[in-house]
């Protein structure tokens, strides 16, 4: 008597990348999360989760269900490609590391951001990109 046997395999693909944004307390900030599943062509089924330094879920967007929910305080802007989470006024619980996780299907992107203080308050928030995650703080 011979058995029969199926093997499933998963494949996942996972891509992280990171940034940092400067930011003084009090001011609100947009904390970006670029990713590269629309470049080619609209993408109907996405969704996309916002975590904070605390691992605490922040805004929800589920785009083929039009679903958004944000904790008060955070609002999200979509366009193709880059799903930027608003903090509206920046607290010391909101410097850390913030997530984005983007997936479609079986793909899934983790995007990094860590939103770090800035002591100087008379300018505007900025990015700096290259320095990824590992780098020291300032």
């Amino acid at each position: 008597m011979m058995a029969n046997a199926r093997i499933v395999l998963f494949f996942f693909v996972v891509e992280v990348t990171a940034e940092r944004v400067f930011s003084p307390l009090g001011l609100a900030v947009g904390l970006p999360c670029q990713y590269t599943f629309e470049s080619r062509k609209e993408i109907k089924q996405l969704s996309v989760q916002w975590k904070g330094p605390g691992k605490e879920l922040l805004c929800h967007f589920i785009k083929h269900k039009a679903y958004q929910n944000c904790t008060p305080g955070y609002s999200l802007g979509y366009a193709p490609g880059n799903v930027t989470l608003t903090i509206a006024a920046v607290r010391p619980t909101d410097l850390g590391t913030h997530v984005c996780s983007v997936s479609k299907r079986h793909d899934f992107s983790d995007f990094s951001v860590d939103l770090v203080l800035k002591q100087d308050s008379s300018s505007n928030s900025s990015v700096t990109n290259g320095c990824y995650a590992g780098c020291p703080r300032g």
